[in-house]
């Protein structure tokens, strides 16, 4: 009897924890521009070492901590289709002179939102974008 009691404690407990966890809103990611990211405390310029110059490239998490390899890396003008892209990224632009990084809504690279200068870097969700697009 005290062994069935227990064993109802438990559960009733279980299923508390388990509604609380749905009934809580999850919480978003802060999105952020890096006005510098190969300096400062995201790290310094060896951290992107698998990022060339000329390119855009893309890593998994807030952050880029250590030298992780990039998830993508794109080199020439024009726009290009995420697959399956969801969560948080470093979106790094790291071209030169004017050309721009451009985190787009549609698919290939229409409605832009956010826009990336040279040097900057874009911390934050992929999940509403669908497209990417290289710009002089």
């Amino acid at each position: 009897m005290r062994a069935r009691r227990a064993v109802r404690v438990v559960v009733a407990t279980l299923l508390l924890l388990l509604a609380t966890s749905i009934a809580t809103p999850q919480r978003a990611s802060a999105m952020y521009i890096d006005e510098n990211p190969g300096y400062g405390p995201i790290g310094s310029g060896l951290q992107f070492a698998d990022c060339p110059w000329g390119y855009a490239c893309v890593w998994e998490g807030l952050h880029v901590i250590g030298n992780p390899p990039t998830e993508h890396r794109y080199y020439h003008y024009g726009a290009y289709s995420f697959v399956a892209e969801y969560g948080d990224h470093v979106v790094w632009n790291h071209q030169t002179g004017g050309a721009k990084v451009m985190l787009c809504l549609g698919y290939n690279g229409t409605n832009c939102l956010v826009v990336l200068r040279a040097g900057q870097a874009f911390h934050g969700s992929l999940t509403p974008f669908n497209s990417i697009k290289l710009t002089a």
